[in-house]
């Protein structure tokens, strides 16, 4: 049974006809989907291939380069599109090489990702011309909140419109999707509630992991890092880690500690990523008086060289704007990092049931110094969520995810096969 996976993020060409580069996040989550579906078949992956494949493009910190033949998954090519134009010129040779991708699967997954129009949207109807079972996936944000926050800022009245209309008629398309899917995957609480009127039985959400299990620190492990929070001698070190762009907020960190310095409190802040905003943000750090308690490391590979880099740390901040379950919310657990973040309908429920994190109202900058200053003085506080936090990552990993969806695509193929059986 083979499964092909639709998805916007690209490869690009790398040493060799054989080897591509890729984003380091997005590589172990491909091995681990292909890992989970290896017991049924094999999986496929389309995604747009470019010949230059900057860093910020690949939905990852870093880029690593692999030899496709030593993957257990298929690389199957798409042209990449970034605009209209680009859209309209790829057009003909996108749905040629999808009709020709499509016919090699039993299993079809698509997702909302790709401006200006979603790949996935695309694929759909040509996926359901193969009749092959089809997946709709929301993967860690709900786009919408994004796609509004855009309109809002187009200072252009008949762009604005424009994209308003897009915006609509995506959103109906997605309602549309999810009643025709044979599975619906998501991984953020507030698709589920925008969508209410058809969400079904084929419908299934899940915690956003990019935990191994080879990640989690071990017992002797989180008492150490108990231990040092207990230490009220040294400054609470706070690490921020994300593409550094208007959406994710760092400058509310920012303005957040030096509220907090201003009390008294005793802090340190670490910023990892790299992103449009980031002189702007270094600028800011110099203008409130912070600059010498402000790190700018900058992007930092995947895998070992990000955890040792978190690990130094004491809190882990986050401060998404938009609904979205961030990457980050279980791998800080994972390594023993308790959580200050705003609020969030992708992560609010995980959090509140679990006790694993601190809440902050979304983009109330004063809550949020409020929030630091109680962290650094009641470090008892963070080390229960730290053993809250440790808890649920151990039982929310990578593999256990991709091993569960794996198990239901399996099920709804295999449930058709069945059927059509004398």
């Amino acid at each position: 049974m083979n499964y092909l996976l639709i998805n916007h993020v690209p490869f690009g060409q790398g040493s060799a006809p054989n080897r591509f580069l890729v984003g380091d996040m997005w590589l172990e989550d491909l091995r681990a989907q292909a890992k989970a579906w290896s017991s049924y078949g094999r999986l496929g992956v389309a995604v747009p291939c470019l010949e230059h494949l900057p860093p910020e493009h690949s939905g990852s910190f870093n880029l690593v380069e692999i030899n496709i033949d030593e993957e257990e998954f298929e690389l199957f090519p798409l042209p990449q599109y970034l605009s209209w134009q680009m859209f309209f010129k790829s057009l003909g040779d996108l749905q040629h090489r999808l009709n020709q991708y499509c016919q090699w699967a039993s299993i079809i997954q698509a997702d909302y990702g790709g401006h200006p129009v979603p790949l996935g949207q695309v694929a759909w109807s040509i996926a359901e011309k193969h009749a092959a079972k089809r997946i709709w996936v929301f993967d860690g944000a709900d786009p919408f909140p994004r796609m509004e926050r855009a309109i809002a800022e187009e200072s252009n009245r008949l762009k604005q419109i424009a994209k308003r209309v897009l915006t609509a008629r995506f959103e109906k398309f997605c309602f549309k999707a999810i009643d025709a899917a044979d599975l619906v995957f998501t991984h953020n609480v507030s698709v589920m509630k925008r969508f209410k009127e058809v969400w079904n039985q084929h419908c299934y959400s899940f915690d956003r992991s990019f935990v191994k299990q080879q990640m989690l620190i071990n017992e002797q492990q989180a008492e150490v890092r108990k231990a040092r929070l207990m230490d009220q001698s040294q400054p609470l070190r706070l690490v921020t880690a994300s593409r550094q762009i208007a959406i994710k907020a760092t400058d509310h960190i920012l303005k957040a500690m030096s509220a907090a310095i201003d009390r008294g409190t005793k802090l340190e802040l670490e910023v990892l990523g790299d992103g449009d905003e980031l002189p702007h943000y270094k600028q800011m750090a110099h203008d409130l008086g912070i600059a010498d308690k402000v790190r700018f490391t900058g992007a930092v590979p995947y895998g070992e060289p990000l955890f040792e880099r978190l690990e130094q740390a004491h809190v882990m901040v986050v401060t998404n704007l938009t609904a979205e379950i961030s990457r980050n919310v279980l791998l800080g657990m994972a390594l023993g990092l308790p959580l200050i973040l705003y609020r969030n309908p992708g992560t609010d429920m995980l959090i509140e049931q679990s006790d694993t994190g601190m809440l902050v109202p979304c983009g109330d900058i004063a809550a949020l110094s409020d929030a630091l200053v109680e962290a650094e003085q009641n470090r008892s506080r963070l080390a229960e969520v730290l053993t809250n936090g440790l808890k649920l990552a151990q039982v929310q990993t990578m593999e256990a995810v991709h091993a569960r969806r794996a198990e239901l695509a399996a099920a709804c193929l295999s449930a058709d096969l069945a059927a059509t059986k004398p």
